[in-house]
C-alpha cells in the first residue's frame, strides 16, 4: 500500500466544512482564528487569549477555561442581538423613555407607560395606539418604548416591532 501525499479533506459537519492547519506548531492562534471565523464565534475569536492567560494564572482546569470562554461568547451574542433588534426596528431617530418629561404632559400617567415597558403585550400581539395633539410626545413615547422593549423580546417573536409611519 502506498502513502498518499495529498492533504486530507476538510472536516465536513452539519453546518458545512472548514479546515484547520494540520501542523499547528507552538502557536495555535491561526487555527483558533480560522475555526472561530468559520463557526461565527466572534467573541471567542476576540478574547480567547485573554481567557487563556487568566486560566494559566489561576491554574484553571480545561473545563473551567472552556466554560468561561463559552459563557463570554453567550454574553457577547446576547449584547449583539439586543443592538441588532433595536436597529432592525428601524426607528427614525433615537429616543429613550428615561428622557421623556412627564411633567410637561400631565395627561400621560407614568405608571401606564411603566407597565408598557414589559414586553408581554407585544409578544401577545396587542396593538398600541397613542392619540393626541402635535408635540405631546407620542413619537418619543413610541420610540422610547420600542427601544426599551426590543432587546428583551424573545428570539422568535410573531409580532415584528415596527412603527408604521
Amino acid at each position: 500500500m502506498t502513502q498518499s501525499t495529498t492533504p486530507t479533506p476538510a472536516t465536513t459537519g452539519r453546518w458545512g466544512s472548514f479546515s484547520l492547519p494540520g501542523q499547528r506548531g507552538p502557536n495555535p492562534s491561526e487555527a483558533i482564528d480560522a475555526a472561530c471565523r468559520s463557526l461565527g464565534l466572534s467573541g471567542i475569536r476576540a478574547r480567547w487569549d485573554e481567557f487563556a492567560a487568566q486560566a494559566l494564572r489561576e491554574q484553571a482546569s480545561y473545563a473551567d477555561f472552556l466554560a468561561d470562554l463559552l459563557e463570554s461568547e453567550c454574553e457577547d451574542g446576547d449584547a449583539r442581538r439586543k443592538v441588532r433588534r433595536v436597529k432592525e426596528a428601524n426607528f427614525p431617530r433615537p429616543k429613550r423613555i428615561e428622557d421623556f418629561d412627564f411633567s410637561k404632559n400631565p395627561n400621560i400617567p407614568q405608571e401606564v407607560i411603566n407597565t408598557l415597558l414589559q414586553p408581554a403585550w407585544v409578544q401577545a400581539g396587542n396593538p398600541l395606539c397613542l392619540i393626541g395633539d402635535s408635540g405631546t410626545g407620542k413619537s418619543h413615547l413610541l420610540i422610547g418604548l420600542g427601544t426599551a422593549i426590543a432587546p428583551r423580546l424573545a428570539a422568535v417573536s410573531a409580532t415584528p416591532l415596527r412603527r408604521t409611519w
